[in-house]
């Protein structure tokens, strides 16, 4: 049976279908296509920086369910994905264009939901979509909020913000501090751990590569374990920032 994800970032089942950016499909499209994940690939998006044209988390936020947020002008490419149906059944909720393609304008759905919590910038993160969310609100100086946050769990969270990670610990959350320039993103010196990882299933996390500095491996697979979490590293590059991947759907029993 197949079931929208009822917590953002959170999938409880093996993911079915997952929205992410097409300038990634080259690379990403039979690795997932492996772990019988479907792709919904979301066209570049001209509203940003072309760096960071295929950056799902600057086109698109989940909400839970079957409630996403798509930024006016993307367009979602699922022509091949089986079971139309439920993904036509997404209700989608419009904003407008940023005001501009320069941070923190970029930015307004760069907003991370770990369990009860929503972690955000209020200056760059759009209100009104905030407003819709029903958390905890824990704010933040990072425009970049879901970038920066691989959320592992309903209380831990792997960054290498150093304010974010003070932030979450305040709020009782664990956190796992990581090296800044531990990911590639062309064009910068460096990305962002949270848009390089996104959860498959419970009990398994998708790095976009391999994490190339040992200790740091180490000490994520570590804290991944503790939390019965396997870590899948989906290709044999260096792990690179993508602007994360939203599961949408999932399989249950």
């Amino acid at each position: 049976m197949e079931r929208f994800v009822e917590s953002p970032n959170l999938p409880q089942g093996r993911v079915k279908k997952l929205i992410l950016g097409e300038k990634y499909k080259n690379v990403l499209n039979m690795p997932l296509i492996a772990q019988n994940i479907e792709p919904i690939w979301l066209k570049c998006n001209e509203n940003v920086d072309k760096r960071l044209s295929g950056h799902c988390d600057l086109m698109a936020m989940h909400l839970g369910n079957s409630i996403l947020v798509v930024q006016d002008g993307v367009e979602i490419n699922c022509e091949l994905i089986n079971n139309v149906e439920l993904i036509n059944n997404v209700e989608i909720v419009p904003i407008n264009k940023p005001k501009s393609n320069k941070y923190p304008h970029d930015a307004q759905l760069n907003m991370c939901i770990v369990g009860d919590y929503l972690i955000y910038n209020p200056k760059s993160a759009d209100h009104t979509v905030a407003e819709l969310i029903n958390k905890t609100k824990l704010t933040c100086k990072q425009g970049y909020t879901k970038c920066s946050i691989a959320v592992v769990d309903e209380r831990s969270i792997i960054t290498a913000d150093k304010k974010i990670a003070a932030i979450a610990r305040n709020a009782g959350l664990a956190v796992l501090l990581v090296r800044e320039d531990l990911t590639a993103l062309d064009g910068f010196e460096h990305g962002f751990i949270g848009g390089a990882s996104f959860k498959v299933n419970r009990n398994e996390m998708a790095f976009t590569g391999i994490i190339e500095d040992e200790a740091e491996r180490r000490s994520i697979e570590r804290f991944l374990n503790e939390r019965g979490i396997a870590a899948l590293y989906l290709t044999e590059y260096r792990i690179f920032d993508i602007g994360s991947a939203i599961p949408i759907t999932e399989e249950i029993s």
